[in-house]
């Protein structure tokens, strides 16, 4: 095990490839030693790592609350992603120290950095130190971003490959959301999904559409089924964009040398200066409450920090601004123990703004807000809201002087 004592000093900030991409030798050298560091900040992004949160002598900083960190002591940095590589080059948000994750050097002596290039490109180019383990079962993936192996003061063997996460599977509701959601996609779209159940869930009732692209900053197994069923676009080279990998072994597998996908920084991925130009972009973004307002809350309910504002506001104004685009907040009207997820107000911080909302999606049915007034938008919230739940919103929009249809 590297000992990192000689690299790191007392006050850095330590940042590690985030989602499949955790560099494992080198993060478990840093939490066996972070209680003899004097004091060390530790940004993490999307992890699946519970021993993070649970380290002695190491403060968590991060974008948002993702993962294993859902409701741990997180201090959260809260900024669209778009403008998170800035922060970071501009020292904003400090890096000292990276730890990554990288394929096996090419004949030029450059290395891949695996399955996320996101935010850590910005972070490798403003780190004082970095430490790369390099491991021949991370995949050498394709797109703009090449590291020389000069820039690594320290490297170390590893044979873990990139974190195991496959798509879990959606249920009865994700599929009847995901099948409202594919009624808005045109063909020859450009598509934005994350990962997860109802990620997963979209992508397979798109199997059947054709020409489709995907432009997104987390992709996962999802992507391979839509190559695998030909829904995707065999007109242009690489009909894949994304930041950040999250799968199994197939989606490595599939992403090594594959000229049909291209991994790259923030910066040519979420900005909606980039997305606006895309051909009918189709955002697709998850959400743990939407109000009656439209407003939209990502990251925090009752207290807890359980999401990230991410690319959501940036996804969805680039679709809002794309020809033939569409922006599409998508959720289970219901929280597992039957609390409506459509509600007064949120319980939590606003991640968007109502103007910034174009349809909102549940299980029972899909409603467009745009050009909406705030009666309008009640009215429509209520149709996608769970039945058990209309009654008491329908008095809530009652008390707030909004007509309902009717006369109710």
């Amino acid at each position: 095990m590297i000992d990192l004592r000689q690299l790191v000093e007392p006050g850095d900030t330590v940042l590690w490839g985030q989602g499949g991409a955790q560099p494992r030798s080198l993060v478990d050298a840093l939490l066996h030693r972070a209680p003899d560091l004097g004091g060390v900040t530790a940004f993490v992004g999307l992890s699946f790592d519970a021993r993070v949160a649970a380290t002695t002598g190491l403060a968590l900083r991060s974008y948002g609350a993702l993962g294993a960190l859902a409701g741990a002591p997180v201090e959260v940095l809260r900024c669209h992603m778009s403008a998170l590589p800035g922060l970071i080059r501009s020292g904003r948000q400090p890096v000292d120290v990276v730890l990554c994750q990288v394929s096996p050097a090419d004949a030029e002596g450059c290395h891949r950095l695996g399955v996320s290039v996101d935010y850590l490109h910005a972070a490798l180019e403003s780190a004082r130190v970095v430490v790369a383990e390099v491991d021949p079962r991370v995949p050498a993936t394709g797109g703009p971003v090449r590291v020389h192996r000069s820039a690594f003061a320290a490297t170390v063997p590893a044979e873990h490959g990139p974190t195991l996460v496959p798509d879990r599977p959606g249920g009865e509701c994700e599929r009847r959301i995901a099948g409202h959601v594919a009624a808005l996609v045109p063909r020859a779209a450009t598509l934005q999904l994350g990962v997860g159940g109802l990620a997963a869930a979209v992508a397979g009732a798109l199997r059947e559409h054709r020409d489709l692209r995907v432009h997104s900053g987390l992709i996962g197994d999802w992507v391979v089924d839509l190559d695998d069923s030909g829904a995707l676009a065999t007109d242009v080279d690489a009909p894949v964009v994304t930041g950040t990998a999250l799968g199994s072994e197939r989606l490595y597998g599939w992403l090594e040398g594959n000229p049909r996908v291209e991994l790259r920084p923030v910066e040519l991925v979420h900005p909606p200066a980039v997305t606006s130009a895309l051909n009918a972009f189709v955002a697709v973004n998850q959400a743990l409450q939407v109000d009656l307002d439209g407003q939209v809350g990502a990251e925090a309910v009752g207290g807890r920090y359980l999401g990230a504002i991410g690319g959501q506001v940036d996804f969805l104004r680039g679709a809002a601004a794309s020809p033939g685009g569409v922006g599409i907040i998508a959720l289970p009207s219901t929280t597992r123990d039957g609390a409506s997820r459509i509600v007064e107000h949120l319980d939590g911080p606003v991640t968007t703004a109502a103007a910034d909302v174009g349809w909102v999606v549940t299980e029972h049915g899909a409603v467009d807000l745009r050009g909406t007034t705030r009666r309008e938008r009640a009215r429509a919230l209520l149709s996608v809201a769970d039945p058990v739940h209309r009654d008491r919103l329908s008095g809530v929009v009652r008390d707030r002087g909004v007509a309902l249809p009717g006369g109710r």
